[in-house]
């Protein structure tokens, strides 16, 4: 078989292998974990692409991150596939496709391997560490930025090899664009240097006494001070791309402070999971999408962390001459998760698979190539070596597609986290919404008091304890329920309006008013507090303030039909007619079979004196009525 037959049949099997390892996602559903933040409650990504959302992307600080790549992919996706989760998953399997692929291109042209580049491009497809990152729709971000990243490498391999200023400016481009998805990657100028040492061994070296290069390369060397100064656009990027990422999660106030976590046992933490990292590549075990950060970190647990990365880092070292892969294979893998490991704690999760999407392909190469030298012995080792490497693709593969089975709901991925992990609240807390929006709400209440009894001081659990009271019709024990909300936060937006709608029940509407104002100090733009304002206006007959609050409410989400409706009734008690015909007309664009929206715009109609526009409303709004009658019976 020739070069090319080969290389072609290669990039066939990774394609092959990678879509039959993930190819289950297109059956898995939104996640209530940032799915709805990232795309289906986001009016800007729903838009789809255009001027306000471009102007948006590049100045929003959204679910405390600055990554406005990722915002205008989901964007695309919109305009592709509107709210059908198969089209957005299948783009984060087609972004995963291409990183596999562009792995195996970078890895080839630096090192000059065939079947090894392969290898590694082939661990990097299946592996179960990063269904996390794909079968997620919220983490494009991994995926899309890693995109970047390799066609980064791909660019400076081709200007280490011709020293071209276009490679070079490409790969600063990518780099950029990388950074504008997801700032993880800003170890990069790190890695570049890393490869520098091997296998593109750009550094001068000396000589042997014959005169000859001590070792080969095709890559032209050149000095430290040189190799440093073509970094520093890389590290300028880098440094400006952590100070925005700080500022943005300062403001999302995602940042654990050391008075909630010491930094002893934040330190404590990263070198477990960097040694838990290194297990679960090699035994992708137990995994899950949350595992919940520890109190206090076991002090054996932490020296045995510790013995297990000085002992790998020792061997690296000391075989750096004669295997310098180790080195850096290594290093890629402790350097390129430092973003992620802890230091600076984001969020309450102890590690995440998600992190890993990058990190683990340094410990690929140095397993591959250690491989490869330990099989050279004998023919015999080669083959045994050979067929231990198919087998153990398959079986990451069938592993693979076993784990994306789990992310086919919240209910499936709670439910496999509970299983694996010890004390998860958030996994508790995930399963009680999904309880909840099937109505079974005592199961729902059992696992919000769950989750409480773990983490006593979160407010989401309160918070939908509350609202399950409210849908039971039970607004005063709710109302209690809420005040416990407020003594851990006041501002909090959610219990404030659920709070307003339970004062409701009970005909407070002036206690109901209040906690609809505090939820609107502290968020101007939510429509639905804005909304619930609004009718509570207009319940006291307080048109003009039912219709301001109305107009801000549609004009914070022009999707919102109910709130159209709303104010073409306000509008209508205020004998203003032709204009309610109008707000029951946007209303109708956005649900077209509401028969309510009909008889309201036949009434309209009627105090117009149109009485023919009138009668085929009615006659409209019967037969829908009578439509959905039918419909509901069982």
């Amino acid at each position: 078989m020739n070069k090319r037959k080969t290389l072609y049949a290669i990039l066939f099997v990774l394609i092959v292998c990678t879509g039959f390892a993930y190819w289950k996602i297109d059956k898995c559903d939104f996640v209530s974990i940032d799915d709805h933040q990232y795309v289906l409650k986001n009016p800007h990504v729903m838009s789809g692409i255009n001027r306000q959302t471009v102007l948006w992307a590049f100045t929003s600080f959204e679910a405390a991150n600055w990554h406005p790549l990722t915002w205008l992919s989901h964007a695309v996706d919109c305009s592709l596939y509107g709210k059908r989760p198969a089209g957005h998953h299948l783009t984060n399997l087609l972004l995963h496709l291409i990183n596999t692929l562009l792995l195996f291109f970078v890895l080839r042209v630096m090192t000059g391997s065939v079947w090894r580049c392969a290898l590694v491009a082939a661990l990097f497809g299946v592996h179960p560490l990063h269904v996390e990152s794909v079968a997620w729709i919220s983490e494009r971000k991994d995926v899309l930025s890693t995109m970047f990243m390799f066609l980064s490498l791909l660019c400076y391999a081709r200007y280490a090899a011709r020293r071209s200023a276009g490679s070079y400016a490409g790969s600063l481009a990518f780099f950029c664009c990388g950074l504008l998805s997801k700032p993880m990657i800003v170890t990069l100028p790190f890695l570049l240097l890393l490869l520098d040492f091997w296998p593109l061994r750009r550094l001068a070296r000396r000589r042997d006494p014959s005169g000859s290069p001590a070792t080969a390369s095709p890559f032209a060397s050149v000095n430290l001070k040189f190799l440093l100064a073509e970094k520093i656009p890389f590290i300028a990027l880098s440094a400006a791309s952590c100070v925005v990422t700080v500022i943005a999660q300062r403001i999302g106030d995602a940042i654990v402070k050391t008075n909630e976590l010491s930094l002893a046992d934040r330190l404590g933490n990263a070198v477990v999971s960097y040694a838990t990292y290194f297990q679960k590549t090699f035994w992708p075990s137990h995994l899950a999408f949350f595992y919940p950060i520890p109190r206090h970190v076991s002090l054996l647990q932490a020296i045995v962390a510790i013995a297990v990365l000085v002992a790998v880092s020792l061997l690296a070292v000391m075989l750096w001459r004669k295997r310098p892969y180790l080195l850096t294979g290594w290093l890629w893998f402790l350097g390129t998760l430092v973003p992620a490991i802890g230091i600076v704690q984001v969020g309450s999760q102890a590690m995440a698979d998600r992190y890993t999407y990058v990190p683990i392909v340094g410990l690929f190469i140095a397993a591959t190539w250690l491989l490869y030298d330990m099989s050279r012995c004998s023919r015999l080792v080669r083959i045994i070596a050979t067929a231990g490497c198919i087998a153990v693709v398959c079986a990451l593969a069938l592993r693979t597609r076993v784990e994306c089975g789990y992310w086919k709901s919240d209910n499936t991925l709670a439910n496999r986290a509970l299983a694996v992990t010890k004390d998860n609240f958030f996994a508790y807390g995930i399963k009680g919404n999904y309880l909840m929006d099937s109505l079974r709400y005592d199961e729902a209440a059992d696992c919000f008091r769950r989750s409480l009894a773990l983490r006593p001081t979160q407010t989401s659990p309160r918070v939908n304890i509350g609202l399950i009271l409210l849908r039971q019709g039970k607004p005063r024990d709710a109302i209690d329920a809420f005040n416990g909300v407020f003594s851990l936060d006041s501002n909090n937006t959610l219990a404030n309006l659920d709070c307003g709608n339970a004062y409701g029940m009970l005909g407070d509407t002036q206690s109901a008013i209040r906690c609809y104002r505090r939820a609107i100090a502290v968020d101007p733009k939510f429509s639905a507090a804005l909304h619930n304002l609004g009718v509570t206006y207009a319940s006291m007959h307080d048109y003009p303030d039912c219709r301001r609050c109305l107009r801000d409410a549609v004009a914070v989400n022009p999707e919102d039909a109910e709130s159209f409706l709303a104010l073409g009734k306000c509008t209508l008690l205020g004998n203003e007619p032709v204009e309610a015909i109008s707000w029951f007309r946007k209303s109708l664009l956005l649900a077209p079979r509401h028969s309510d929206t009909h008889r309201q715009l036949a009434a309209a109609f009627e105090a117009c004196g149109r009485k023919d526009s009138a009668r085929i409303e009615n006659a409209v709004a019967d037969s829908l009525a009578l439509l959905d009658k039918k419909n509901s019976k069982p």
